[in-house]
């Protein structure tokens, strides 16, 4: 028995590149330069910038204990709902999760129309709900009207708005300045 094969039928007409490019990529050893990090497969411009993925189970199961403080604030905080805001690979993930282990208190907002967003509300306790600012380069226009609805929205009801907020966001982005500035529960970097 095999491990991790895989088996696929192509059109003839691209059977052969196919098979080529997998010869290619097989021959100059491509698969193992990618989990090396070698961003040279690529362009090597920019690549090495953004091979993170290819550890990080290793380094998220070295800060569990993180995670676990996270749960347990939350938890002893009140919060019955979680309302998580971001738009495409940002909520599409977390979509999936909140379905397949099936919470219902968890969230998604990653549309603008200003419907859903009047929808969700409806389905939430402002005062009772934790928000999640999910925007790698912090400056996608979306999460950031989102976040700016919301927490006016929390401000209405809370002298410390910023402690109904978490932020997901990339270290030096204009998110984590946001985060930092209104005093965010707190701030993971993706």
């Amino acid at each position: 028995m095999t491990i991790n094969s895989v088996s696929y039928s192509l059109p003839p007409s691209i059977e052969d590149a196919v098979r080529s490019t997998s010869e290619t990529w097989k021959n100059d050893t491509k698969i193992s330069r990618i989990w090396s990090k070698d961003a040279s497969v690529w362009t090597n411009d920019d690549e090495s910038k953004w091979l993170g993925w290819l550890d990080i189970v290793e380094q998220e199961l070295g800060e569990l204990e993180k995670f676990r403080d996270l749960a347990s604030d939350i938890e002893s905080s009140g919060f019955t709902d979680i309302l998580l805001m971001g738009m495409g690979g940002s909520s599409l993930c977390p979509e999936v999760l909140a379905i397949t282990f099936g919470k219902t208190n968890f969230h998604i907002l990653d549309s603008t129309v200003p419907a859903q967003v009047k929808a969700i509300e409806a389905k939430i306790d402002i005062t009772k709900t934790l928000f999640i600012v999910a925007s790698k380069s912090g400056s996608t226009l979306e999460p950031n009207c989102f976040k700016q609805y919301f927490f006016d929205r929390v401000s209405q009801v809370s002298d410390k708005p910023g402690r109904q907020f978490v932020a997901i966001t990339d270290p030096g982005s204009k998110m984590e300045q946001v985060a930092k500035a209104d005093g965010f529960r707190h701030i993971f970097y993706g």
